[in-house]
């Protein structure tokens, strides 16, 4: 037994990623990660930039994909642009937003260190730029009050105005949820960091065994394993049950050495002891079939 140290290889967080990852509490996309050497990540200026960035861009290119379907529903339609140019603009515009969005989610995965809160807080300025522009386009349709009448009595030529209303509920309704879930999956996220620094630092190094159970799920390509580590400590034999997530390429063969870090309270995390120069499977074994 020794005091916690960080492993010696102060990897980038896109190279950490993509190792086996290791939660005795959480699964899936709550499993939270800290690359060695860094400390526990928050919400940047530069991730509020790009989330306003965000949304204003993909308010912009709602607004242009309704104003497209206005120009080719009705005769009535107030939009003064070509076709052409509309259609044009509706692309360059929705490829722009999600240039934006992919940017903004790699950096809050980088910063937050787990899928959860990364996804909602790009999906955030997502629902809400979709939101303001499918009303916007919606209000643009509409044109004269003496339409709704119309609209509701569902009379040709009103279609962009149903449309646009219907996307605008639906992203506002999704959109309201993902923002009262986001301060809590915000505050998880630094949580589970600042413990795994914190053991890190303070907690009580021991060498562990892994036993590689079934695949409980697949997240996108990577495998997510049930598994249970072993480790002794002054006070007996000890078992975790945890969740790994990793690579189809990088799945430690059964009993790969491990780092397990706990303290008094109770709080474990686990590592690969990459130290011990660890063999993985066949990447075969956990590709997923087509």
């Amino acid at each position: 037994m020794t005091d916690a140290v960080a492993p010696r290889d102060a990897a980038s967080m896109d190279v950490w990623e993509h190792r086996p990852m290791f939660s005795a509490t959480d699964k899936g996309s709550r499993i939270t990660w800290l690359a060695p050497g860094h400390s526990p990540g928050r919400v940047t200026p530069r991730m509020w930039t790009t989330a306003l960035l965000c949304l204003v861009a993909w308010a912009a290119a709602t607004l242009a994909g309704s104003s497209v379907l206005c120009a080719a529903t009705s005769t009535e339609c107030t939009v003064t642009v070509g076709q052409g140019w509309l259609i044009g603009g509706a692309l360059v515009l929705g490829y722009l937003a999600v240039l934006v969005t992919v940017n903004l989610g790699e950096r809050a995965q980088d910063q937050l260190g787990q899928r959860r809160a990364a996804s909602m807080f790009y999906l955030a300025p997502l629902l809400t730029g979709i939101t303001v522009g499918a009303a916007a386009g919606a209000d643009l349709a509409l044109g004269a009050d003496q339409r709704l009448r119309q609209v509701l009595d569902g009379v040709p030529g009103t279609e962009a105005v149903l449309v646009s209303a219907v996307v605008a509920v639906l992203a506002g309704l999704w959109g309201v949820v993902v923002l009262v879930r986001l301060p809590g999956a915000l505050r998880l996220a630094r949580h589970r960091q600042e413990t795994i620094a914190r053991l890190r630092r303070e907690g009580q190094r021991y060498t562990g065994r892994l036993t590689l159970g079934r695949v409980s799920h697949w997240l996108h390509s990577d495998p997510e394993l049930d598994v249970t580590v072993t480790y002794d400590s002054p006070a007996g034999r000890h078992e975790v049950a945890a969740r790994m997530r990793t690579s189809p390429n990088r799945v430690p063969r059964n009993g790969s050495s491990m780092i397990v870090l706990t303290d008094l309270r109770g709080a474990v995390h686990l590592e690969l002891d990459l130290d011990a120069g660890p063999v993985y499977e066949p990447e075969e074994r956990y590709t997923p079939s087509e």
